[in-house]
């Protein structure tokens, strides 16, 4: 012990008496005193002599050593309290009044030794009466309990950090023994189910569990017990408020040093919001993939981090092809700015938006109304980029650009034919009543032409109905006029120069020849001669008609056969014979049978759907059902398929729930986790399957089957699960159903 005042001065006369024993220990004989003072020095303890007044008067050898003093002589005689800690001498104090009133008395303290070496003590103070029974001296011993004091500390500060960790994680906690059976769970778990230890205690837990998950539960965690195996689930529990959270729960063997498992440690991890958020993730990216807008994500370090079937649809590229490809190395862009000046855009305001010329993957252009918007995920900056097809409006664009063009074009040749015309037919004509009556018969003869163009959209006329219409608008009877040949299409303009050199014949018929009596007839046969393009070779033959009058007399018609001759793509040629006239006619035919899908025979090609020059680059997606009662086994599965590019239906977690998605979902493939699944019910879901002609897949022990069962499935697979083998199984299992 430390003295608080300077003892060797004071003390130093009493150091002699003290080693020579002057300090009397009991009344008695000298032989019962120094039996005394050897069962003092005798104990371990430091022992100590006080007086009445609490003064030390004696103190062994042990209890020096204890105390680390140098020279008990510096401290003898000294009030035993003062040599104390402050904050302690009180309750020393009070034990020395104690102990002197004759009672014995007992307290724990802390108190440093001489040299301030720190130590905890259990003192026990007793009264020695002497000759008269009153109390003469006090018998003092003090045990040194630093180490037990120091472990116990220890323990209650681990203690109040484990109480203080156990009850402050987000987790609820609880431990087991040996043989599953809880004994703790931490405040978390109280606090979540408003449950006490009592009811919790051994296996009361299974009361706050859905009864839906409880016997899988129970089953599994017992299986891992009895084989001594961490144990991992997924399922939902009731807390106090009546409603159900998802948990995910571990659990794992503390081991002693011979192996074998002590207890269990646990906890149950609420994922409900990261469950439900996982699960609005996941519906959030089956609509993106399902959208018919072309979606994709890039980065400028990764390339393409997401490509959704839109743009598999558009652009021919499958996901495997374009992951981690470059945009613009991929798509080949074509747009007014740089590629480096789009992306500094982006990047500097966040967004663009206009029209982009890509190339798909058969080399086709792809129009696409393009919008980009910078995204900022974990620290990345991402372009969201999302376009939509418009290849057939810039068609139709350019298109309606050449519509105008050739209608302007038309018009004016139009124009210009009624203005030759009304020159030829007055020049030919002695009257206006003449020139009406000629005028108005070439002007319907012009317009009958266009009536069978604009049947045929303009794409060409048909020879036959040329003919027929440029006879009837004459007056003549197609009952006299004999037609013969394969029906040809003519070009819009060759056809409107043919249908005016068959109206002058067909006018000239009925007015002076064939068709001017009632005996003469018409033969009009034509024939193609093939060629690059192929040309329509037509003779007009008149016979029975009146004698014939020389050509001498310059009228449209002859003009018009005449100035026709000099035509790139036309010739004609008249003749005139005993029995009537006879006309030769040549003119390029169009090389293919015109459609009513075309529109003016230039446009031709750009109206073509570009969705009809390729056929679909993808067929639709397989939808495989899974039957799995464990929800995190079923989470797996899930992911793993779509990952893989496959629709899935469900989970479900019944056999019945099978059955009822048979009666309203088409499904390609039916996977089943054998394991927790009663024989009756895989035979049930078995048996609609193969009815259904729906392939069987099995995950886990099929040992519970029958040979013929496990013969209908069209794969088994062993847990644990790998993902290159539930692919592999399922593709062949799709391919050979």
């Amino acid at each position: 012990m430390s003295a608080n005042r300077s003892a060797g001065d004071r003390a130093g006369e009493h150091h002699a008496a003290a080693q020579s024993g002057s300090s009397e220990i009991g009344s008695g004989r000298t032989s019962e005193t120094d039996l005394d003072r050897a069962l003092l020095e005798a104990s371990p303890d430091c022992v100590k002599l006080l007086d009445r007044d609490g003064r030390l008067q004696y103190l062994n050898q042990n209890g020096i050593c204890l105390l680390e003093i140098d020279d008990f002589a510096t401290v003898i005689g000294t009030v035993w309290a003062e040599l104390w800690p402050e904050q302690s001498r009180l309750i020393v104090q009070q034990a020395v009044d104690m102990a002197a009133s004759g009672r014995v008395a007992r307290f724990s303290g802390f108190c440093p030794t001489a040299k301030g070496k720190l130590k905890w003590w259990d003192v026990v103070i007793s009264p020695v009466p002497g000759a008269h029974a009153d109390v003469e001296r006090l018998l003092v011993v003090s045990r040194d309990v630093t180490a037990q004091t120091t472990t116990e500390q220890t323990l209650r500060t681990s203690e109040r950090y484990f109480k203080a960790l156990a009850n402050n994680i987000s987790q609820l906690a609880w431990m087991a023994d040996r043989s599953g059976s809880i004994f703790w769970y931490n405040e978390r778990w109280f606090d979540f189910t408003g449950s006490t230890l009592p009811e919790m205690a051994g296996w009361g837990w299974k009361s706050v569990h859905h009864p839906d998950h409880i016997d899988r539960v129970v089953r599994k965690f017992a299986k891992c017990v009895a084989d001594g195996q961490p144990w991992e689930d997924l399922f939902p529990l009731r807390g106090a408020d009546g409603s159900y959270r998802w948990f995910l729960s571990r659990a794992l063997p503390l081991r002693d040093a011979e192996g074998k498992v002590e207890f269990w440690c646990g906890t149950n991890t609420d994922i409900t919001e990261q469950r439900n958020q996982s699960h609005r993730l996941r519906q959030l990216a089956r609509i993106i993939d399902l959208s018919h807008e072309a979606i994709l994500v890039r980065d400028s370090e990764n390339g393409i981090v997401l490509w959704n079937r839109g743009c598999e649809d558009l652009y021919g590229f499958d996901k495997n092809s374009a992951i981690g490809s470059d945009v613009h190395v991929l798509l080949k862009p074509r747009q007014p700015q740089s590629i480096e000046e789009l992306d500094r855009i982006i990047m500097t305001e966040g967004s663009w938006s206009g029209e982009i010329l890509y190339t798909a993957s058969d080399g086709a252009d792809v129009w696409v109304d393009s919008r980009q918007e910078l995204i900022r995920i974990a620290g990345k900056k991402l372009v969201l980029e999302t376009s939509r097809d418009i290849s057939d409006r810039r068609k139709a664009d350019e298109t309606q650009a050449l519509l105008v063009g050739e209608l302007n074009h038309r018009v004016k040749n139009t124009l210009a034919i009624v203005q030759s015309i009304a020159r030829q037919t007055a020049r030919s004509t002695s009257s206006n009543a003449a020139f009406v009556d000629s005028f108005n018969g070439r002007l319907q003869s012009l317009a009958s032409a266009h009536n069978v163009l604009t049947d045929a959209h303009w794409s060409g006329a048909s020879i036959l109905e040329l003919v027929k219409s440029q006879i009837s608008v004459s007056g003549g009877h197609l009952s006299r006029v004999d037609l013969e040949g394969e029906d040809v299409y003519l070009a819009p303009q060759n056809a409107l120069q043919m249908a005016l050199i068959l109206h002058e014949l067909a006018t000239n018929a009925v007015r002076h020849g064939a068709l001017s009596n009632a005996s003469g007839r018409i033969s009009v046969e034509w024939k193609t001669l093939p060629g690059s393009p192929p040309l329509l070779d037509l003779r007009w033959r008149e016979s029975g008609g009146p004698a014939v009058a020389s050509l001498s007399a310059r009228g449209f018609g002859l003009s018009l056969i005449e100035r026709s001759n000099r035509l790139p793509n036309l010739t004609a040629s008249l003749s005139l014979e005993a029995g009537g006239a006879t006309a030769h006619l040549t003119a390029e035919l169009l090389p293919d049978t015109p459609t009513s899908e075309a529109l003016f025979n230039p446009g031709k090609s750009l109206m073509k759907r570009r969705s009809k020059d390729r056929p679909l680059r993808r067929a639709a997606r397989k939808r495989i059902l899974i039957l799995d009662g464990e929800p995190g086994d079923a989470l797996q599965l899930e992911e793993m398929l779509y990952d893989a590019g496959y629709m899935t239906v469900g989970p479900v977690a019944s056999a019945a729930d099978v059955l009822r998605k048979f009666e309203i979902v088409v499904c390609d493939l039916v996977i089943v986790d054998v394991d927790g699944t009663s024989v009756p019910d895989l035979r049930s879901i078995l048996a609609e399957a193969v009815k259904r002609h729906i392939p069987f897949v099995a995950l886990g022990s099929t040992a519970p089957l029958d040979p013929v069962d496990v013969g209908l499935f069209a794969a088994t697979i062993d847990k644990p699960l790998s993902e290159d083998e539930l692919l592999a199984s399922v593709a062949r299992a799709l391919e050979t159903a």
